[in-house]
């Protein structure tokens, strides 16, 4: 299990990603962004932003959305709305940094991050 959790969490190569902080690639079928309405596959987030895909929608980079973000990744079960702003979109993936966390998700997300960080 430590291994696979391992896999699971790791750092942002600065040169390589604009994202910053560590991220978690969640496992497929555990997390879900809804952008437009439409949920897709949550392929990995941070505290500051996610990517998901496939996404074949009409976002840009640059623009500014609300994004319906569900995690249920034993022990979490997070869902909330975030402001974003599309900062990548290429192939079939999206990634969006959070403008706008809800305070009272915050601690939800905090907690996720720290548990995971431990586990690495």
């Amino acid at each position: 299990m430590l291994e696979f959790v391992k896999r699971l969490f790791r750092p942002s190569p600065d040169d390589a990603d604009r994202r910053r902080g560590l991220r978690v690639d969640v496992p497929r079928d555990t997390a879900t962004v809804s952008v437009d309405g439409v949920p897709h596959s949550l392929k990995n987030w941070s505290a500051h932003g996610f990517l998901a895909g496939p996404y074949a929608g009409p976002r840009v980079v640059g623009d500014k959305c609300v994004v319906n973000l569900n995690i249920r990744q034993d022990p979490f079960a997070i869902a909330f709305a975030a402001e974003v702003v599309i900062v990548r979109k290429d192939g079939s993936d999206i990634a969006g940094r959070f403008v706008f966390l809800p305070p009272e998700n915050k601690a939800q997300v905090d907690a996720y991050f720290t548990f995971y960080s431990r586990m690495a």
